[in-house]
């Protein structure tokens, strides 16, 4: 065994007496043997740092470690975790500045490694000023400090003989359970080159839209860091001094997780999480976790386990330990977490069975599309930032029940509805999956037979939360997406939402000219008919009036103008069709050598 900690710069005959505490045994009924205290005592004043002991309940010295007290004190070793009871050692540390005050560190080491005493002594100029300690209470979640006492009070030792005492029973009660909620720490990185949207740093809108993400996983912000720096480290993403740092707030306040924001590589989540002892997740794996738990069609299913696998496989060698997380919580939830310790082999016959799947799935709504295109109903398509409100305009505009919540990515399931517009106009609805900054790529790929709704839509309905301060942003976000996917070029409509929180005064920002603006509420039914109306235009067809001369033997022709256009008169002579109709413009080029030339538009106002 040998010190641990910082013991860099201490004398070796410190360091050896130090080492011969590890022979010693001391006595069980003593609290605080004078022999060690001595020399906790002498290297606290001669080095000016803590010096911690962990003592077992037979006198038997655990551990000796070493810390500066001017920047994070002693660093204590995690032991075991038990499932109930205590864990029968006390912890004995020194402070140099004369008080025994215990910290939040302190007592939150002394709940996770369940001690049976957490000791602090207040040591100056070589001698013990006073002694404080703490004990967890029954329910091992709440701690009684007692003290300052005299240096060797015997109140510590009825104190450690109660404690003994009391914790026969509690190792059968089994009482402790950790709460639901995982409590998490979330981190961000912001760089020289990080662009900055409306005096806001694009980092610190990631971040707060992070934290939105976690609470929709289910977990607890307790704190957030964003961590300023020249570049990303290739190690450990925000530097290993930032992530020392970051250990003592885990263990301050009891995190259970860590999320980055950002997409880590193997190596990265597996040096922090060795680094730090704590799971970790980043953003895209809290991404795939929340679309893991919102799922629920087959289409979805299938979707979201191909997204989490195609995530995995690159991080196979390197992840470690978490390739046994099926413990439960954020980041091993979903449909592929039975898959987390198959090898690549497996997960590759995986990967091509759930394509399959999704090509059947695929064929499955090509066919619904084609009898959407001969029964001549267009197709409208809400698309938008995530939360913005595009399943309850689509609720209140078709009376539909698609699930509603104030949560990122409610739902994922493509949902379609009429909706009658008036004047005999009746267009399909569909909701589609909420966009966001940072979207995974993974998810891009596997849910590309949903997002089609968008490319393949005649008319997009781009909801915009009005109240949301990054509403400019987040239509910037859509756009860009929308181009990805090969649907930028889309008649479009800004249906800004949530209109009647910001009341009449408001004013959509400037956008390029080919949009249309409206504003609704889909509380209120606020802007519902200016919306139907706006549809409408758009939707009309390019049409021109024509007059087609077609010989009999041409007989395909007038059931095309039927399928394709309007027909208003049909009159027969010697050998020919003459025929006045309005016809789409993108069929004209198959029927033009049957177009009179000769004909005016004015001749007929049919």
């Amino acid at each position: 065994m040998q010190v641990n900690g910082q013991i860099d710069g201490l004398k070796k005959s410190t360091i050896e007496a130090l080492n011969n505490l590890y022979d010693n045994r001391f006595p069980k009924d003593q609290v605080l043997p004078e022999e060690l205290i001595s020399v906790m005592a002498e290297v606290t004043s001669s080095a000016n740092r803590e010096v911690a002991i962990l003592i077992d309940r037979k006198g038997n010295v655990l551990d000796v470690s070493v810390g500066d007290s001017n920047t994070s004190g002693v660093n204590l070793p995690e032991a075991s975790k038990r499932t109930s009871g205590l864990s029968g050692i006390r912890c004995i540390h020194t402070h140099p500045n004369g008080k025994s005050t215990l910290s939040e560190l302190d007592i939150s080491t002394l709940k996770l490694l369940r001690l049976d005493l957490m000791i602090a002594v207040g040591v100056l100029n070589g001698n013990v000023t006073e002694v404080s300690a703490a004990i967890l209470d029954e329910d091992m979640q709440t701690a009684e400090i007692y003290g300052p006492f005299p240096p060797f009070d015997d109140s510590l030792n009825v104190l450690a003989d109660s404690v003994t005492k009391m914790d026969v029973p509690r190792r059968e009660l089994n009482i402790v359970k950790k709460a639901q909620a995982e409590r998490a720490i979330l981190i961000g990185i912001e760089t020289p080159d990080t662009p900055v949207i409306s005096g806001t740093s694009e980092a610190e809108i990631s971040l707060l839209e992070l934290e939105e993400l976690t609470k929709t996983a289910g977990a607890v912000v307790v704190d957030t860091i964003l961590q300023r720096r020249p570049s990303k480290d290739s190690t450990y993403l925000i530097g290993k001094g930032k992530l020392t740092e970051i250990s003592r707030i885990v263990q301050t306040k009891e995190i259970d997780l860590i999320i980055v924001d950002e997409e880590l590589s193997g190596s990265q989540l597996r040096n922090i999480e060795e680094f730090t002892n704590t799971k970790v997740v980043d953003r895209t794996g809290l991404i795939l976790d929340i679309f893991g738990q919102r799922a629920k069609s087959r289409e979805g299913r299938v979707q979201v386990e191909l997204a989490q696998l195609n995530y995995l496989m690159p991080r196979l060698q390197g992840l470690g330990t978490t390739l046994s997380r099926l413990g439960g919580g954020i980041g091993t939830r979903g449909p592929g977490e039975t898959k987390l310790e198959t090898d690549r082999r497996h997960i590759r016959r995986r990967v091509d069975f759930l394509k399959k799947q999704l090509n059947e799935i695929q064929n499955q709504r090509q066919t619904v599309r084609r009898e959407r295109e001969k029964n001549k109903i267009p197709v409208v398509a809400l698309v938008g930032y995530t939360n913005a409100g595009k399943s309850t305009l689509l609720n209140a505009l078709c009376s539909a029940d698609v699930f509603v919540e104030d949560k990122l990515f409610a739902t994922l399931d493509t949902t379609t509805r009429k909706l009658e517009l008036g004047d005999n106009n009746t267009v399909l609805l569909s909701d589609t999956v909420g966009f966001i900054r940072k979207l995974p790529h993974h998810l891009v790929e596997a849910f590309k037979s949903t997002l089609e709704e968008a490319t393949l839509a005649d008319l997009l309905l781009i909801v915009v939360d009005a109240t949301d301060p990054f509403s400019v942003d987040h239509v910037r976000v859509v756009n860009e997406t929308l181009s990805d996917l090969g649907a930028s070029g889309k008649p479009s409509i800004l249906v800004w939402n949530k209109c009647d929180m910001i009341g009449d005064d408001f004013h959509p920002p400037y956008f390029r000219d080919e949009f249309t603006h409206i504003n609704v509420s889909a509380l209120t039914g606020q802007g519902f008919e200016e919306l139907k109306e706006a549809m409408k235009n758009k939707l009309k067809p390019s049409t021109d009036k024509v007059r087609l001369l077609i010989p009999f033997s041409e007989g395909w022709v007038l059931p095309f103008l039927y399928e394709n256009g309007i027909v208003h008169h049909v009159d027969y002579e010697d050998d020919v069709s003459v025929v006045d109709a309005e016809v789409d413009r993108r069929c004209i080029a198959q029927i033009s050598r049957f177009i009179d030339n000769g004909f005016s538009k004015k001749e007929n106002n049919y």
